[in-house]
């Protein structure tokens, strides 16, 4: 759907709905991921405008809703790639490989990897800059390097297991 500029400003001027819907989740500022939350929010609301034109009281109360709903899904789907990359450092520190070992399987694996793949592996999973400064530095969308980051993570997974059988 194609939010115009007047649905994206009405939503903008009344952030305190997003604010307050965020407030409802229990998500506080100081989370690392409010910033995205709240502009997923406030494009879920420009959205919102969008299909229903005027804003009325119903449409605040269904778009409070959305957002809430919308930040619920995104924070699930977060929660679950976190677990998948916690699956993986136990794996690597429960098997305890070797650093000979483990540098065998990643340099066999490292080349077959493409260059988004391969600048997350180096400046996410190594050195540990944040998806969304990556996201900016390379003018890639953030939420194809995450879900890049879960095809990567979900890769390495299957090459430790099927290559050490765990």
């Amino acid at each position: 759907m194609k939010i115009s500029e007047q649905a994206f400003l009405l939503a903008w001027h009344n952030q305190k709905l997003v604010r307050d819907a965020l407030k409802y989740v229990h998500v506080s500022r100081t989370y690392q991921g409010y910033e995205d939350l709240f502009q997923e929010g406030i494009i879920t609301y420009a959205g919102m405008i969008e299909l229903h034109g005027k804003l009325t009281r119903e449409l605040n109360r269904l778009s409070f809703r959305k957002v809430v709903w919308h930040t619920i899904d995104l924070l699930r789907k977060e929660k679950r790639n976190q677990n998948l990359e916690h699956v993986l450092k136990l794996l690597i520190t429960n098997r305890q490989f070797s650093s000979a070992e483990l540098n065998l399987v990643l340099a066999q694996e490292l080349p077959k990897l493409n260059n988004t793949e391969k600048m997350l592996f180096y400046s996410h999973l190594i050195n540990g800059q944040s998806i969304t400064s990556i996201a900016q530095k390379n003018q890639i969308n953030r939420v194809q390097l995450q879900r890049v980051k879960r095809q990567l993570l979900v890769h390495l997974r299957k090459i430790l297991i099927l290559d050490y059988d765990l």
